[in-house]
């Protein structure tokens, strides 16, 4: 149930400028039990580890702590355990500036907790990860949220019913802004843009296709491509075009062979992995990825829109001009008519800069530590 003093634990996290739109992630956070060994210990052995340490975790909750330190307002929107370790996970979210002051907290289960084995002759993470049955997120959690708050949300590929439902409803208010734009409608703030709406597919559950007509950008993990009986990421991209929303971008990180993307005209896009000189902790280095992408396209799209804005009140605008002639999306017909993704932004060198950028700082990453000291490495570094 929820808490009773939920009340008094909300409204007291939240550090972004309330007129700053935010990047929402929804999805899970826990309690990461990280053990570091030589070795990864063979069954029935006893040894010691080299480090051991609690941190945040979760996918959902990583990726808000990568964007936080890249200089992005973000939110974390999950159920937290209103039992032990709360104080912790959200004391550590609030150390990097993660508004959650809409999670909603729930007595009487524990938290998730995963244990991590980090091995430093191989470089592998292994994770046995409990969850006590914590409730997930339902659409009447997402409908207290006031959408006008955000530029971008986030999904994991998690919890599909709910999720649908949410990403239904953030198409609604999406069309509704369209149509307040083209009725000349002054009830909606100039400042309200659409929602763009991203997904992860990483575990190889195939019903997370679903969610695909519904998405702007979808990150597809090696392990869900692998799961189709892909061994590349170019035929991941192939196959997994047939599911994807008209327009929408689609993104495939695979390690060390780096990342490949398509925008939203079907151009791939490639950059090349930038492993550090000594692998610490791969650990989170999917989120960081993502993270990274997140934040550099949320940037390109708020830019495109000021940009766009400026140019409107001119006539024969060059930039409205540029972007009638760049876009040549091919509506695809394998799903239920929906609207073609809204992504003039995400253009071939935007859409190679974002992988690039992305595939630098989760390189970056794998050579820490946790993340502390992203923020000192990659400040500003999507500006140039």
């Amino acid at each position: 149930m929820i808490s009773s003093f939920y009340e008094k634990i909300v409204g007291t996290s939240s550090t972004a400028e309330s007129n700053q739109q935010k990047i929402l992630c929804i999805g899970l956070t826990c309690l990461d039990i990280v053990q570091t060994c030589k070795q990864y210990p063979a069954e029935d052995s006893d040894q010691r580890s080299v480090e051991c340490r609690w941190q945040r975790g979760g996918n959902a909750s990583n990726t808000c702590t990568v964007l936080s330190q890249l200089g992005s307002p973000c939110e974390f929107f999950g159920t937290l355990s209103a039992e032990e370790h709360l104080s912790f996970l959200q004391n550590d979210m609030r150390s990097y500036n993660i508004d959650f002051s809409h999670c909603p907290m729930i007595e009487g289960i524990g938290c998730p907790i995963s244990t991590v084995m980090l091995s430093l002759s191989s470089g592998s993470r292994t994770i046995l990860h409990h969850n006590p049955n914590l409730p997930e997120l339902t659409l009447k959690n997402f409908e207290q949220l006031h959408l006008e708050d955000y530029s971008w949300i986030h999904f994991e590929g998690r919890n599909l019913n709910e999720v649908l439902s949410m990403m239904q409803c953030v198409e609604n208010y999406n069309n509704m802004l369209n149509y307040s734009e083209d009725s000349n409608s002054k009830e909606i703030a100039s400042s309200q843009v659409p929602i763009t709406v991203s997904v992860e597919l990483e575990t190889p559950k195939q019903e997370l296709l679903d969610l695909l007509p519904y998405v702007d950008v979808a990150f597809i993990s090696k392990d869900f491509a692998q799961s189709r009986g892909h061994d590349n990421m170019s035929e991941t991209l192939k196959d997994i075009s047939g599911d994807a929303k008209s327009g929408a971008t689609l993104i495939c990180a695979w390690a060390d062979r780096g990342a490949m993307a398509r925008t939203p005209d079907n151009i791939t896009v490639q950059s090349p992995a930038f492993p550090p000189q000594k692998v610490v902790d791969t650990l989170g280095a999917g989120d960081t990825f993502n993270a990274a992408v997140l934040h550099y396209l949320n940037k390109a799209k708020l830019e495109f829109i000021r940009k766009k804005k400026l140019e409107s009140c001119k006539t024969n605008s060059a930039l409205q001009k540029d972007v009638k002639i760049k876009r040549n999306i091919k509506m695809n017909y394998n799903i239920e008519s929906l609207e073609c993704s809204h992504t003039e932004f995400i253009t071939q060198n935007v859409l190679q800069a974002a992988v690039t950028f992305a595939c630098q700082v989760a390189g970056a990453k794998v050579g820490l530590r946790g993340y502390n000291k992203l923020d000192k490495i990659f400040k500003d570094a999507s500006k140039s």
